[in-house]
């Protein structure tokens, strides 16, 4: 599904929303029937006339003719997972001495 979407995005690009590119991460199958999908992307909604074009070239990619396909948007999460790691506070002094002395303040 994954490299569907990728060729697809890269033939025809989500139109702009807001002035701002419209990212399609990536998607899964949600439930069998009817095939329903859940694209996630940088936006919370995409414009009905792309969901169309989304959902005809996978029926004729897959041949589901004459199928009903679903296709929800849901928007991915908005920062990096990684990116709250602990911060750095204090004068910005280190060394030896400066370890020393934060440790023996952990350790009362």
């Amino acid at each position: 599904l994954n490299r569907w979407l990728k060729e697809v995005v890269l033939s025809h690009a989500p139109p702009m929303q807001k002035g701002r590119p419209v990212k399609i991460k990536y998607i899964i199958q949600t439930k069998g029937r009817p095939p329903t999908f859940l694209l996630f992307c940088n936006t919370t909604e995409l414009p009905v006339s792309y969901v169309r074009y989304l959902i005809r070239n996978f029926q004729d990619t897959f041949e589901y003719f004459g199928m009903e396909v679903r296709m929800s948007i849901k928007k991915s999460a908005p920062e990096n997972p990684y990116h709250n790691e602990r911060k750095r506070s204090g004068s910005g002094l280190g060394g030896k001495e400066a370890r020393k002395s934060r440790h023996l303040a952990e350790l009362k």
